[in-house]
């Protein structure tokens, strides 16, 4: 996934977005049993489906943020 040194472009990105969305959710325990039940129904998943789908999330979010500090370091070696 491309990540922007604009980030402005990055807020409109959906992926990264998406990614983020979920995994800050999930960081916040927001994906209470409730919660992931009424979801595996919506979504006509299983459990294990749902939890791999957050799994993915929060991976690419970790890439992302990567992605990112990379970016931010070389702005500042850019600087020097």
């Amino acid at each position: 996934m491309k990540v922007s040194k604009d980030p402005n472009k990055n807020w409109k990105n959906n992926a990264i977005q998406f990614a983020r969305l979920i995994a800050e959710l999930d960081s916040a325990g927001g994906f209470t049993e409730e919660v992931s039940e009424y979801l595996c129904e919506s979504m006509d998943v299983t459990m294990d489906e749902l939890d791999d789908i957050v799994s993915r999330a929060q991976e690419e979010w970790d890439k992302i943020k990567a992605k990112n500090d990379h970016n931010k370091k070389m702005e500042s070696n850019d600087d020097e």
